[in-house]
Parts: C-alpha cells; structure tokens; sequence
C-alpha cells in the first residue's frame, strides 16, 4: 500500500458551528463557521467571497442570543470551493490568532446564515 504524505497542520482545528460576520471593504457578510483554529477558519456561506480578498471577522462565541464575547481576527481568503448544498466553503487565513472580545450581544447576527 502507497504511503500518502499529510502535511502537518500549524493548528488544532475545532469543529465548531458559530455565526459569523465577515467585513469585506464595505460590505458585511453573514456566515456560519465549520471550523476553527488559532490561524484560520472555514467558513459556509450562501456569497462568495473572491480569494485573496482581505477580511475581518467576528465570531460569536457564546450562547445565542446573547454572546457575550466575540473573537476576532483579520485574514485572507486562500480557498473558496462550491458546496452540493449552492452555498461556498471558504477558506481564511489569519494574520494572528483570534483575540477575544466583549461585545454588545445586539450586534451579532442570529439568523440569515
């Protein structure tokens, strides 16, 4: 049997379903995460966003309705795929990792995702 050769990855990811904002130049986008890591994310979102775009996100990270506490980060596109489902996997590298945040629990998006 053939060895295949995985490449390590940098980070551990987290299979986490959480809403998502992503802010691209002047527009906001609604998402809803697959996975996270302290580098990227993989993101499900019925809009595709060009790779090599330049994003900011906001993850919720607490319970619906009322978060509490965002992550955020800032990153770039590397990966967009279509999905049977119409919607596009999206794929985002991070500049740093994810800080935390307080945050107004009015401002996150709960539907539309």
């Amino acid at each position: 049997m053939p060895f295949h050769y995985q490449p390590e990855r940098r980070s551990v990811r987290y299979y986490l379903r959480l809403p998502v904002s992503v802010k691209l130049a002047n527009k906001e986008i609604y998402a809803r995460s697959e996975n996270i890591s302290l580098s990227g994310i993989l993101l499900s979102s019925a809009f595709r966003i060009p790779e090599g775009s330049t994003v900011e996100l906001a993850v919720g990270a607490g319970p619906i309705p009322d978060p509490g506490v965002l992550l955020t980060a800032r990153g770039k596109v590397l990966r967009v795929q279509p999905k049977a489902s119409g919607d596009f996997a999206i794929a985002i590298e991070c500049d740093r990792a994810f800080e935390a945040m307080r945050e107004d629990p009015n401002s996150l998006p709960t539907g539309g995702v």
